[in-house]
């Protein structure tokens, strides 16, 4: 047991223990949920947690713990993607889109309020992050993906969807960046910062995520009568940034591999198969590494 968590979460484990039921699993996967991880539902992103190391799941979703350290990309990505959202927001209430110095604001903002330790790359620092920012935002405000054409009809900006979409399994909570109708699609788009250009690879891994998140779009889109496209717009952090999109039309075969998938780590979680997954990259980056070092010792 970990020094100062147990005490907050054996109530919690005892649930777990001793079900009221030998059907919790499948009648109330959301009442299970919420005994595991303290909430009635399940993420992209805690599913891709326990993808990745199932030992770190537990560590942050199970046990609650804080993260020893937060790597400055992540803040960076978040900060940009505050700033787009302020962006949209404006075009959505049909204010003046914000200026360069407005959007740096918002992202000067969410590195005020992060509380954690920063974790930066070698050559990084606060003002050379920010001075990348100040790039990527102008190559966005000039890109056409700023300005909404005319066709087009902007209905939502970081619109929160759960619904129940996998039999036996919690609802799922999403949070869809940009939802757009034109005459012919439903678009969900999310907004993507990287190193590099994407490649095919980098489509393919990054879809489950939107192949969930489109079947909780799914009545949106046929209230319409428009099927879903999803996109992907992703700002590059080179010397000279850059402004990609890509698509995805979500066909029913890799909806249900979406499912199976998602299905099958929710059913390693109710079995609380929680083991290690050490490599270079997991244990690199993790938040938890002091934490699970004790662990393995």
């Amino acid at each position: 047991m970990i020094a100062g968590v147990g005490d907050t979460t054996d109530k919690r484990r005892s649930v777990l223990r001793d079900p009221p039921s030998d059907t919790k699993h499948v009648a109330a996967p959301n009442d299970f949920a919420e005994a595991l991880i303290g909430r009635s539902y399940i993420s992209w992103s805690s599913i891709g947690t326990y993808m990745r190391c199932p030992m770190r799941f537990r560590l942050q979703y199970v046990l609650g713990q804080r993260p020893e350290s937060v790597s400055s990309s992540l803040i960076f990505g978040s900060a940009i993607h505050s700033a787009l959202e302020e962006h949209f927001a404006c075009l959505f209430t049909g204010t003046a889109a914000p200026s360069l110095d407005e959007l740096l604001v918002v992202y000067d903002r969410v590195w005020r309020e992060e509380t954690q330790p920063v974790r930066f790359g070698k050559t990084e620092t606060p003002e050379s992050l920010r001075d990348l920012a100040g790039r990527v935002l102008t190559a966005f405000q000039s890109h056409d993906v700023a300005a909404l054409d005319r066709s087009c009809r902007l209905i939502g900006v970081e619109e929160e969807l759960r619904g129940a979409i996998i039999d036996g399994v919690p609802d799922v909570l999403g949070r869809i960046d940009l939802m757009i109708l034109t005459e012919t699609s439903l678009r969900i788009i999310d907004f993507k910062t990287s190193r590099s250009a994407w490649s095919a690879s980098k489509i393919t891994e990054a879809a489950p995520q939107q192949l969930l998140y489109s079947q909780l779009a799914r009545p949106i889109a046929d209230a319409f009568g428009v099927p879903i496209e999803i996109e992907w717009i992703v700002l590059t952090k080179a010397k000279q940034p850059k402004v990609e999109r890509h698509t995805l039309t979500p066909d029913p075969a890799s909806i249900r591999r979406t499912n199976g998938m998602v299905r099958d780590v929710w059913r390693a979680i109710c079995g609380e198969y929680f083991h290690i997954n050490p490599s270079v990259m997991n244990c690199s980056t993790c938040p938890h590494k002091t934490t699970c070092a004790a662990l393995e010792g």
